[in-house]
């Protein structure tokens, strides 16, 4: 229902006019002059009929405040037919329409009804209008959010491609590296088998080349290991054996250390679809990194949960932490923040992670501890329950 303001000094037109209103179907407000009519906002009115001779204040001033306002409302100005020198004035004030006295019923009605359908169409188009300059806000959003996707994948690219090519580099040489070791591996061994004359002092020396010549092997091994293309066997495993399993393995470290382990695992086995081997070095470089993070003791926590689809694995120990800048760099080949490390076990796990199609991300803060989260595929009910 349109809400039309009549505002007339007359008493009997007031009644006349609203009358006609009332009965046509709109919702009659009535005023007798500027002050009663201006305590309406304009956006509480559809249509005003405003007598241009109003005591105090004129007709033509309550007009100006109603064009004036922060809504659209159409003003029908009432002038007396010998008061026609006023139309010119009326019409700067911006008012949509004027009637001559005396007023006619039809006249009325049909002006009121035009401003109606002008403030509809009027609501109309500034509701479009606003609702697309927010689908424009929304959409330059999203231009600005998917840019930056864009430019954060090709920084990742670019990264990528560079670790693959140092990946490449390093391998060749350690390739190149290999077989001179393994010669020289051997004529210590040799040697060392000779040393039955040798002095104590002597004798430690040749074992210290030994045991730097194996180090130097392993560090090979594992460069060679990483630039490696992995290929994966996938079947059901139970990751919660695999944790088991390689906390065993640690129980010196774990031991040396004196770290708690706490276990917070599924009572059913928990299975992914993972190429064993892989995974269990995967888990292997990510734990021992945590009780390494843990020099002086602490609390190695290892929770396994499950849906349908995705299995996640945190590990959080109770360590230094790693500050944010480091964060940034930790899956980078070659970067690491331990003196003796080589900078390879987290890369390679999360190499392994990404080819099974899970994830993995770090969240730390120094002082506070670090947690690494792992997610790997699930897998199939059927899969699971015939192994």
């Amino acid at each position: 229902m349109f809400r039309v303001l009549l505002v007339d000094d007359e008493p009997s037109i007031r009644l006349t006019m609203g009358e006609f209103l009332k009965r046509a179907g709109y919702s009659v407000l009535i005023a007798q002059d500027y002050d009663s009519a201006a305590v309406h906002k304009a956006e509480d009115l559809d249509v005003a009929v405003v007598d241009v001779n109003l005591p105090g204040k004129s007709g033509i001033q309550l007009l100006q405040k109603l064009c004036d306002g922060d809504a659209y409302v159409p003003v029908i100005m009432i002038t007396g037919e010998p008061n026609l020198s006023v139309i010119p004035e009326i019409v700067r004030a911006g008012a949509y329409d004027f009637i001559a006295k005396p007023i006619v019923k039809d006249v009325l009605l049909k002006a009121v009804a035009r401003a109606a359908e002008k403030k509809r169409l009027t609501d109309e188009k500034r509701m479009l209008e606003q609702e697309i300059k927010r689908y424009a806000e929304e959409l330059e959003m999203r231009v600005d959010e998917r840019t930056a996707e864009l430019v954060e994948t090709h920084k990742r690219l670019v990264t990528q491609e560079r670790i693959a090519h140092l990946g490449r580099a390093a391998a060749q040489v350690a390739h190149e590296v290999k077989n001179p070791l393994a010669g020289l591996l051997l004529y210590s061994l040799h040697l060392k088998g000779k040393a039955t004359n040798f002095s104590e002092s002597e004798t430690y020396l040749v074992d210290k080349i030994v045991e730097t010549i194996n180090h130097l092997i392993n560090r090979v091994e594992q460069i060679m290991g990483y630039a490696r293309p992995v290929s994966l066997t996938l079947r059901p495993g139970n990751v919660s054996q695999f944790v088991k399993d390689i906390l065993d393995l640690l129980k010196p470290q774990l031991t040396a250390n004196k770290v708690e382990v706490r276990l917070s695992l599924d009572q059913q086995p928990p299975y992914a679809m993972v190429d064993e081997t892989s995974v269990r070095g995967a888990l292997m470089n990510l734990i021992l990194n945590a009780v390494e993070a843990m020099p002086e003791g602490g609390v190695l926590n290892i929770a396994i949960d499950r849906t349908d689809e995705m299995l996640r694995l945190e590990i959080t120990d109770t360590g230094r932490g790693i500050a944010e800048e480091e964060v940034k760099k930790i899956f980078e080949p070659f970067y690491t923040t331990k003196a003796q490390g080589l900078g390879l076990g987290m890369p390679y796990a999360k190499k392994i992670i990404d080819q099974h199609g899970g994830a993995m991300s770090l969240n730390s803060r120094p002082g506070e501890g670090t947690t690494i989260s792992v997610t790997l595929p699930t897998a199939p009910k059927e899969v699971e329950n015939a192994s």
